[in-house]
C-alpha cells in the first residue's frame, strides 16, 4: 500500500508540473529612438533641470506659483491617490513573509449515534482508563487560543513580482502627481503673463483714447473754422467710442485671468499684484538640452515607463499561476473543551500542515488570465511609445513656435515704429490741409491695431518659453524642496 501510495503521489506532482504551462517571461521592450535634435544642434544644458523657484525669477509670479502647489485643489486630489498607491504597496509588500494572527475559537458538535466519532467518543467514555475530568462531553464543545499562521513559499517570484509591481505603480503616481506640479506651474505662468499682457493692452487703449480726443478736439476746431464737415467729427468721435469699448472687453478679460489663477491657487477671487510687460521686452530661448533628455526630465514619460515595467511584471505573476504552489500552515496554544482547563499544561497543543497544490481543471481560465496580462503588456508599450512621440512633437512645435514669434516680433517693432510716424505725419498733415480726415483715422486705427498685435506676440512669446520649460520636464522640482528617494 505505501509503495501504492508513493506512486500516486510522483503521478500527482508529474501531472502537475505537466499541466502547468510554460511560456515565455521575456519582458517587452521600445524599440523607438529619439531624434538627435530638435530643430537646432542639441544642448548640453537642460533648463528642465533649473528648479521652478529658479526658472521664474520674478518673485511676483513665484509667489503666486507657491501658492497654487501649495493650495490647488486637483494637486491635492493627487497628492491622496499618490497615497492609496502608497497603501496598496504597503499592503503587498511583506506578502512573501509569513503571516500569524492571535485566534480564540469555540467550536460546539453533536456527533450521532451511528457516526465514527459518536462511537468513539462513546466507546471512549465508557473505558475506565479514562478519569472523569477528560471524558468527552455531549454535545462536544471545543475551545482553542493561540496563534495561526500560514505561509507560501515563493518560488516562482510570483508574490515578489506582485510587490515590485505594485511598487512600480506607486512610483507611475508620483510621477503623475510631478506631471500636474507642471501643469500647475505652467498653467500659473501662461496666466501671469496673459494677464501682465492684457494690463499693457489697456495701457495702450488708454494711450490712444487721449491722442484720439485730442484729434477729436482738432477736428472740431476745425469743422468751427469750416475746413470739415459734421461727418468728420462724427467718424473721429465713432472711433473714440469704439476704443473705450475696447478697454471694457480688456477688463472683463482681466476679471476672467486673475479669476483662473486664483482657482488654480484655491482661492475666491481676489485682486494680485502682477509685473509689466515692459521688464520682459528680451526674452531668450532657454537650453534644450538632448531629447533623449525628455526620457529622465518628463514626468508622464517616466510614468509610462513604470508603467511598462509593472506589465512586465504583471506578466510574470500571471505566468506563475501555471505552476505549484508550497504551502505551510499551523497553529500553537491551548485546547480544551473545557475553558476552565486553558492554564492546564495538558491543553498545550499545535498542528503544522504543508500542501503542494498546482491548478488541474483552471488551466484554461488561468491562460485567458494570462492572455489579458499580455494584451495589457501591448498596451502599456504603445502607450509608453505613444508618449515619447507626443513629448517629442511638443518640444519641436514650440520651440518652432518660439522662433517665429522672435522674427515676427522683429518685423512687428518696426511697423509699429513705422506707423507711429505715419500717424504723426498724418495729424502734421492734416493740420495744415494736406491731408484728409479719413486718412487721419485710418492711421490711428492701424497704429492702435500694430500696437495690440505686438503686444500679443510679445505674451505668446513669453508663454511659449513657459510652455517649453514644461514640456522639457521642468516645473515638479524646487530649490527649497529636496526629491524624496524612493
Amino acid at each position: 500500500m505505501n509503495k501504492w501510495v508513493r506512486s500516486s503521489v510522483v503521478g500527482l506532482v508529474i501531472i502537475m508540473f505537466v499541466t502547468s504551462c510554460k511560456t515565455s517571461s521575456d519582458a517587452v521592450r521600445s524599440s523607438v529612438k529619439m531624434p538627435a535634435s530638435y530643430l537646432r544642434k542639441a544642448d548640453t544644458a537642460n533648463v528642465s533641470a533649473f528648479p521652478w523657484d529658479v526658472f521664474y525669477k520674478d518673485s511676483t509670479l513665484a509667489g503666486l506659483v507657491t501658492q497654487a502647489l501649495d493650495h490647488n485643489l486637483e494637486l491635492n486630489i493627487s497628492s491622496n491617490q499618490v497615497r492609496l498607491a502608497e497603501n496598496q504597496y504597503g499592503r503587498t509588500r511583506r506578502n512573501y513573509l509569513p503571516f500569524a494572527d492571535v485566534a480564540v475559537n469555540n467550536r460546539l458538535a453533536k456527533f450521532g449515534e451511528y457516526t465514527m466519532d459518536g462511537v468513539g467518543n462513546d466507546d471512549t467514555n465508557r473505558s475506565e482508563s479514562v478519569p472523569p475530568d477528560k471524558r468527552i462531553p455531549t454535545p462536544y464543545q471545543e475551545w482553542f487560543a493561540g496563534l495561526v499562521f500560514g505561509w507560501e513559499a515563493d518560488i516562482w517570484g510570483k508574490l515578489s513580482n506582485t510587490r515590485k509591481a505594485a511598487l512600480a505603480r506607486y512610483r507611475s503616481s508620483r510621477e503623475m502627481n510631478h506631471l500636474l506640479s507642471t501643469r500647475v506651474v505652467s498653467e500659473v505662468a501662461t496666466n501671469y503673463y496673459e494677464l501682465v499682457g492684457l494690463d499693457r493692452v489697456k495701457e495702450v487703449f488708454e494711450e490712444n483714447i487721449k491722442l484720439q480726443k485730442l484729434a477729436l478736439e482738432l477736428v472740431a476746431i476745425q469743422k468751427a473754422g469750416g475746413k470739415v464737415n459734421q461727418l468728420a467729427v462724427d467718424q473721429f468721435e465713432a472711433q473714440l467710442l469704439n476704443t473705450k469699448s475696447g478697454i471694457v472687453s480688456v477688463d472683463q478679460k482681466i476679471l476672467e485671468t486673475k479669476a483662473k489663477l486664483n482657482l488654480l491657487m484655491g482661492k475666491f477671487p481676489e485682486q494680485m499684484p502682477y509685473d509689466s510687460l515692459m521688464r520682459y521686452d528680451t526674452v531668450h530661448l532657454p537650453a534644450l538640452g538632448h531629447p533623449h533628455h525628455l526620457l529622465q526630465n518628463r514626468p508622464d514619460i517616466r510614468a509610462a515607463e513604470l508603467e511598462l515595467s509593472a506589465s512586465n511584471l504583471d506578466i510574470k505573476v500571471a505566468r506563475a499561476a501555471f505552476y505549484p504552489s508550497i504551502t505551510l500552515s499551523g497553529a500553537a496554544g491551548f485546547s480544551a473543551f473545557d475553558i476552565s482547563r486553558w492554564l492546564n499544561p495538558g491543553s498545550a497543543a499545535f498542528s503544522v500542515a504543508s500542501g503542494l497544490s498546482a491548478p488541474l481543471f483552471q488551466r484554461k481560465q488561468i491562460q485567458r488570465l494570462y492572455e489579458a496580462s499580455k494584451v495589457k503588456q501591448r498596451i502599456a508599450l504603445t502607450e509608453y511609445e505613444k508618449t515619447l512621440l507626443n513629448a517629442f512633437h511638443e518640444v519641436y512645435v514650440i520651440v518652432a513656435n518660439f522662433d517665429n514669434l522672435g522674427r515676427q516680433i522683429d518685423l512687428k517693432k518696426s511697423e509699429a515704429g513705422v506707423m507711429r510716424r505715419a500717424f504723426n505725419n498724418s495729424n502734421e498733415l492734416f493740420s495744415v490741409g494736406y491731408a484728409n480726415y479719413l486718412e487721419v483715422i485710418t492711421a490711428q486705427r492701424r497704429m492702435l491695431e500694430v500696437e495690440l498685435e505686438l503686444i500679443h506676440l510679445q505674451t505668446e512669446k513669453l508663454k511659449a518659453r513657459a510652455l517649453l520649460y514644461r514640456a522639457l520636464g521642468g516645473g515638479w522640482r524646487s530649490s527649497s524642496n529636496e526629491q524624496i528617494a524612493y
